[in-house]
């Protein structure tokens, strides 16, 4: 788009990026002024075939989109590291401004073996009768037959092991051309039958942050009527303000605001947990001196009621009035 502007705040990608130098030129665009700025994705595993048909012709087509597929679905490795590593440069971490590094404490490693079997066992079959099918077709069979396999995998974490399964060549892509489009299909890698042997153990990354973030936002719902999501709220606000003006959701996301009314730290080592290393030594003091200031404040009263800088929050209860209407006799 050629924007070379210093103070860009923030850049979005609706859609997958055909590679890791594309996604860091275009990212790159925010921040040029040294001032925190961020950079959102929209990711799903489905994503994946759908730019492969595009790219699969192109030289260095797939390996490259393969790379930024692999960023993508990674849920622990540091973003800014995963650059570094990818241009072969000296590792720097983020100190905690990238999602992964302020939620890694909340990704777990799932076996899913039994689930590679089953993926790789039913590809064969489809392949013996002659058959093709899509990632999407894929994972709707597995949606029926995986009830047997231990935990079940929601839609969207089997397309992440479908997709995960092509990255490590335990399955592959293959391209056929219609009148319309080019259909990308799976099919059974060079590494299938070491997972069929069960020599190859395959395991998926998955986030916590779902099932938290929900009971955070329910915690949250219970905490807005005493107010600390008003409080952070305007904290954010000031602390953007003093901090070259810049977006109040880069100092505090929403959901780290819910998070923290939730959990509500009391130490520089718990939010760190929630906020990262970065923001904790930038805000962090006045973060915990504001969730202090509420948890002593004595006029928040027993049913969760308080006082706001002279604006008293109520529950009122209003009794509807009864309205007698009364007719002369002689009106018709």
């Amino acid at each position: 788009m050629g924007i070379n502007k210093p103070d860009v705040r923030f850049v979005v990608h609706h859609s997958l990026s055909k590679s890791m130098e594309t996604y860091y030129q275009e990212s790159g665009r925010a921040g040029r002024d040294g001032l925190p700025s961020e950079c959102v994705l929209f990711f799903r595993p489905a994503d994946a075939p759908r730019q492969s048909s595009m790219v699969f012709y192109e030289n260095s087509g797939l390996k490259n989109l393969y790379d930024i597929v692999r960023y993508c679905q990674s849920k622990r490795e540091c973003r800014r590291s995963a650059f570094f590593r990818h241009f072969a440069e000296p590792l720097q971490e983020c100190n905690g401004m990238c999602d992964n590094c302020a939620f890694s404490n909340e990704v777990e490693e799932l076996d899913v073996s039994s689930h590679a079997k089953l993926i790789v066992s039913m590809l064969k079959d489809i392949q013996e009768n002659d058959q093709r099918v899509t990632m999407l077709q894929l994972v709707e069979k597995l949606k029926v037959k995986q009830k047997n396999l231990g935990p079940d995998l929601k839609k969207d974490e089997l397309e992440q092991l479908v997709i995960k399964l092509v990255l490590d060549h335990v399955l592959k892509e293959e391209f056929q051309h219609t009148a319309y489009a080019t259909n990308a299909y799976v099919t059974a890698g060079p590494l299938a039958k070491q997972v069929l042997q069960g020599n190859k153990i395959i395991k998926v990354e998955m986030s916590t942050r779902q099932s938290r973030t929900s009971s955070s936002m329910k915690s949250s719902k219970r905490e807005r009527s005493t107010g600390l999501d008003d409080k952070l709220d305007e904290l954010r606000k000031e602390l953007a303000s003093i901090h070259g003006g810049i977006f109040p959701h880069s100092v505090l996301s929403t959901q780290q605001i819910s998070t923290l009314s939730g959990q509500k730290p009391k130490s520089i080592e718990e939010l760190e947990k929630i906020i990262g290393k970065l923001k904790t030594e930038k805000y962090g003091s006045r973060i915990l001196e504001e969730i202090a200031n509420y948890e002593s404040d004595p006029q928040k009263d027993a049913d969760g009621s308080k006082e706001t800088k002279g604006n008293t929050v109520k529950k009122l209860k209003t009794k509807k009035a009864l309205v007698v209407l009364e007719s002369s006799e002689d009106e018709t």
